[in-house]
């Protein structure tokens, strides 16, 4: 037992020596050409060999029996060229290894293949080389790492970044790309060729809708051979947020008097929203505004709801108006100024009365004033003024300044009349008497009204009365 011990000591210590011994020989790298290849490809590799002594020497790297078929299942053959490199002193040089791949290999898997790379000259100066090999399925062909962001702003650019890689060490013709999504405007579709192990990036630029409804859309990439097999799949997803955006314009027009009031809101986000107009309009001002549609009043203002989808718009209008009230106070101010414009210019007569005193047994002293004025510019003629007392008065005891040329006495009452020869232009005339009443006065007295008659400079005569006379009677307090 202590001579195995011994023995295996011994073993260890030599092979210690050995790679000690070939460290300072020689050093290698590994150069990965194309270490992912699917089945019945090739796998490509260099061996860059450096010389470590201090003199020349002759270099081989040669494969392990047991990595090629029959006793491999992943590779039929291994090439290494050249044979061999003779090297000076610190020289390096390189080793090309090609690696075919069997047709019938499972996929999807990493497998190893064993070099040994060795001196010509000093046979116990070697070293074991393992070359790892990725077998890619024929559907992952084409290697898809595309740059997708997480979130995609609505109504904003982003740009969406497609990697396309050829892990294959071939040429591949005619591969058809195609880039779809649940977002209408994320889609692409195009034929190319991938040189061995090459790269291609391809750029989209979307810009979604303000309006595109919120949630999360999937972006897929998808590589066809020219049989229309799949030789690359990708599938991811990107969130669209909810964006609430309400628009509001607005537009006024004044005008003569009036003012008019136009309030749009559009819902320019991607979710259903409820907008409120509120305009405030003082009382006064809502007595002359009309709006549609039927605003809600309240604390003083007009209220709009409305609930808006995205992409829909509301507008409301409403009109102050002051013209109403304008042309009423014109057209008042336009039928005064007529019609003093015409009492200015015609004959007028008016008759009043005034109670002077009452008697202890209930009889009314009263007076009587007629005034005449000629509005006209021209004078006039033959004028007669007439009055008529009712019965119900006692005769006048005082015509004051000027007593009536005629005086008529009836069954119902007395007659008056005045007669002028002449009336000059706007000229003014006042005439009155006093009366007592027979009977006691109750209630209301009405006393018939007075006319005037004159002649115009053309002969024409004409008639003008003054308006009735009510005098109310209210009982005496003692």
């Amino acid at each position: 037992m202590k001579a195995k011990i011994q023995l295996s000591i011994v073993i260890f210590l030599c092979l210690c020596a050995s790679v000690a011994y070939a460290e300072n020989e020689f050093s290698y790298e590994v150069i990965e050409v194309s270490s992912e290849a699917e089945a019945g490809s090739n796998a490509e590799y260099y061996i860059n060999l450096t010389n470590l002594q201090l003199e020349k020497d002759a270099f081989r790297v040669a494969y392990d029996s047991l990595s090629i078929a029959p006793f491999s299942d992943f590779a039929k053959n291994i090439i290494i060229e050249p044979s061999q490199l003779k090297l000076e002193s610190g020289q390096s040089g390189l080793f090309h290894v090609v690696i075919k791949v069997s047709d019938n290999i499972k996929e999807d898997r990493n497998y190893e293949s064993l070099l040994i790379a060795s001196s010509l000259t000093k046979p116990k100066a070697e070293k074991q080389i393992t070359l790892k090999t990725y077998v890619v399925s024929p559907e992952d062909l084409i290697l898809i790492f595309p740059d997708i962001p997480q979130q995609v702003i609505p109504g904003e650019e982003t740009q969406i970044i497609i990697r396309l890689k050829n892990r294959a060490n071939i040429l591949l013709k005619n591969y058809e790309v195609l880039v779809t999504s649940d977002l209408p405007q994320l889609y692409k579709n195009f034929v190319t060729d991938f040189l061995p192990k090459e790269e291609i990036v391809e750029t989209l630029t979307i810009k979604p809708p303000k309006s595109i409804p919120p949630g999360d859309y999937v972006v897929t990439v998808k590589v066809y051979d020219i049989a229309s097999k799949t030789r690359g799949s990708y599938s991811s997803a990107f969130s669209i947020p909810q964006n609430e955006n309400l628009l509001e314009q607005k537009e006024e027009d004044s005008g003569f008097l009036s003012k008019k009031t136009k309030i749009t809101k559009k819902n320019e986000g991607n979710v259903k929203t409820e907008m409120i107009i509120k305009s405030k309009i003082g009382f006064f001002s809502r007595l002359f505004t009309r709006a549609k549609p039927e605003p809600e009043v309240k604390d003083g203002a007009y209220i709009w709801k409305q609930e808006l989808k995205p992409g829909e718009e509301f507008f409301i209008e409403y009109t102050t108006s002051y013209k109403p009230i304008f042309y009423g106070l014109l057209i008042i101010a336009i039928a005064t100024f007529t019609m003093n414009f015409l009492i200015d210019r015609s004959v007028l007569i008016r008759k009043r009365i005034y109670r002077i005193k009452r008697t202890e047994d209930g009889l009314s002293e009263l007076k009587i004033l007629i005034h005449i004025k000629n509005g006209r510019s021209e004078e006039v003629s033959n004028v007669r003024i007439i009055d008529v007392l009712p019965n119900t008065m006692g005769s006048p005891e005082d015509f004051g300044t000027l007593k009536p040329n005629i005086i008529q006495k009836g069954t119902k009452g007395e007659r008056f009349i005045w007669e002028i020869d002449k009336l000059a232009p706007h000229e003014e005339r006042i005439f009155s008497y006093k009366v007592k009443s027979k009977l006691k006065l109750i209630g209301e007295t009405q006393l018939p009204p007075c006319m005037i008659q004159y002649q115009t400079k053309n002969g024409k005569v004409i008639s003008e009365r003054s308006a009735a006379l009510f005098l109310e009677h209210t009982p005496r307090h003692e």
